[in-house]
């Protein structure tokens, strides 16, 4: 399938759940992000790759170009910078930076972490005064005891933990958005959400991200219902686990999430939701589906319901 043609069917199916979800709504399609509507697939509308395609992921849905260049450029970088700095940490991945000794460096190339760490100069890449005076300091180490030498690798990456988080926290809003639709998105409880998408600098809603100290071995998502404290739907997400308001008690729901740690260890449980591959939009063609998780999460299921 051509990506204009898979762009028309999304576009045309995103429609419909809207005014379905919506009865009486205009012939749109709304973006999840910014909540537009948009008459036509082209030019405002996109395939929004979910996870990033630097992270291996896929065309999931649609969203405005607006949004997706906004949320690229500044979000789906550290994504990558961040499994970067894993792998490096891990010994698996080089890197290129400098060896220092005193006020002088080195260009090297290497691993500094793991069982077999190895760092080589980077020939031609240094100022040559420095270099010798850096292969000067090392050489006359040999035989001595090098215990009070200082000797110091330098390297630089681009890379923010708070915008990795934010950026896993937008995987896991357009993985619920595609699954949910509507019914899920256009909602007032959803707007903080948004918010810290629009400003990854600030902390808008902490509280709906958590470390993970146990990691969880497959990503999922979860309609919680128990415990009670934490019905939601929950997405994990490599290290983290993201909560976003269910369809029951979503007026206390950012204070709830407040009042737990910012990581440990978290025990869930409900129902099991898949992660689609593509925009399913159940609630808002198969209404009676939120029906269903708002008992779920209220725990009523068991009540013959």
């Amino acid at each position: 399938m051509s990506k204009a043609t898979r762009r028309q069917e999304w576009f045309d199916r995103g429609v419909q759940a809207l005014v379905s979800a919506r009865p009486g709504a205009p012939s749109l399609y709304c973006c999840p992000l910014c909540i537009r509507g948009f008459d036509t697939a082209n030019p405002h509308l996109s395939l929004e790759d979910v996870p990033p395609k630097n992270a291996g992921g896929r065309p999931l849905l649609l969203t405005c170009k607006k949004c997706n260049n906004t949320h690229g450029s500044g979000l789906d970088h550290h994504i990558k910078a961040g499994r970067e700095l894993q792998e490096i940490l891990e010994g698996t991945r080089e890197i290129r930076g400098y060896i220092r000794s005193g006020d002088k460096r080195m260009a090297v190339k290497g691993t500094v972490f793991g069982e077999n760490n190895a760092l080589r100069e980077l020939e031609g890449k240094s100022n040559p005064p420095e270099r010798n005076a850096v292969e000067e300091s090392f050489k006359s180490l040999v035989g001595t005891n090098a215990m009070s030498q200082e000797i110091h690798v330098e390297f630089s990456l681009k890379y923010n933990e708070w915008r990795e988080r934010v950026a896993w926290l937008r995987v896991a809003y357009l993985y619920l958005t595609a699954y949910l639709g509507y019914t899920f998105v256009l909602r007032d409880v959803m707007n903080p959400i948004r918010e810290q998408l629009d400003h990854p600098d600030e902390k808008r809603v902490p509280q709906v991200i958590k470390k993970l100290i146990g990691p969880i071995p497959e990503d999922c998502m979860v309609s919680v219902s128990s415990p009670a404290e934490l019905r939601s739907f929950a997405v994990k997400l490599k290290r983290w686990i993201f909560f976003f308001p269910g369809f029951v008690d979503t007026d206390s729901f950012y204070e709830r999430l407040a009042m737990l740690p910012e990581k440990g260890m978290l025990s869930v449980s409900g129902g099991r939701l898949e992660l689609p591959s593509e925009p399913m939009f159940l609630c808002d063609f198969h209404l009676d589906y939120a029906q269903y998780l708002a008992f779920e999460q209220a725990g009523r299921l068991g009540d013959g319901v």
